[in-house]
């Protein structure tokens, strides 16, 4: 039986795929806790330095499964909410950058998985929605925190109230998506966007990534955290070699330290 979330290791980066394509790729519990394995292995991978996440069969993600939702069970129903908050929070915790590669649909859980991601690329058969108003839901999954922060508050408003379809083209005007592919594009650009994530200084990205799931916040706030993680970089191997690189006028070669 194949397995319903695969990795593929190319180099540095790890593309992980969701690969249950007569369910669209719905987060059922058994896919939510099969990402939840990956992700742990690859937070704990040193040889990984970029993941991209996408689906199979033109599907990211179709949402969460309703038909395994507890019904009237609010402990079971809040549990079930602290495992999809694990899943979310070993994504944007990760210390790596994830690239959610988009074809097709992303609906409900499947919108917060992708924008949980640190950037988001689409292709032209992408549809976003969030959907959890059309079944009396509001949106979770930190979807009311992810979404702030790539559109206006008016589109939170009307793609949270009316559960709008959001075609690539519109993602992209609206700040959903970052780039905007053709189909026959995708695996190769997302290859590419993470090979230049890779290549950036792993410490650096990982306190920075870090302070910025912190925002917004205020400026005394930030700068604290500024004066912690640039402390830390500035005695670290890494910024010795990108200053050594810099003078010498050659590509650094970061490793980590």
């Amino acid at each position: 039986m194949e397995a319903i979330v695969t990795v593929e290791h190319t180099d540095v980066i790890a593309w992980v795929s969701m690969n249950q394509p007569e369910r669209r790729n719905a987060l059922t519990p058994e896919m939510r806790d099969a990402l939840i394995d990956v992700f742990e292995r690859l937070a704990e991978n040193v040889d990984c330095r970029a993941v991209i996440l996408g689906g199979s069969d033109r599907s990211f993600c179709a949402g969460g499964d309703l038909s395994s939702l507890p019904s009237g069970d609010t402990l079971a129903s809040r549990k079930r909410m602290a495992q999809a908050h694990r899943l979310l929070r070993l994504i944007t915790e990760l210390s790596k950058p994830v690239i959610a590669a988009v074809d097709g649909t992303a609906f409900g859980a499947g919108m917060s998985l992708a924008l949980a991601c640190d950037y988001v690329l689409c292709s032209e058969r992408a549809r976003f929605c969030t959907a959890f108003s059309n079944v009396g839901l509001m949106a979770d999954m930190g979807l009311l925190w992810s979404l702030p922060q790539r559109v206006s508050s008016g589109q939170v408003r009307r793609l949270l109230f009316t559960s709008v379809v959001v075609d690539g083209d519109e993602a992209l005007r609206l700040g959903l998506a970052d780039q905007l592919v053709t189909s026959e594009e995708l695996h190769q650009s997302a290859l590419d966007i993470a090979t230049q994530f890779a290549g950036a200084p792993p410490l650096s990205v990982a306190l920075t990534k870090a302070a910025l799931t912190r925002m917004p916040a205020p400026l005394q706030n930030v700068v604290g955290l500024e004066l912690d993680g640039q402390s830390q970089l500035f005695s670290s191997a890494d910024f010795t070699e990108g200053r050594y690189a810099f003078l010498e006028k050659r590509r650094p070669q970061f490793q980590g330290r």
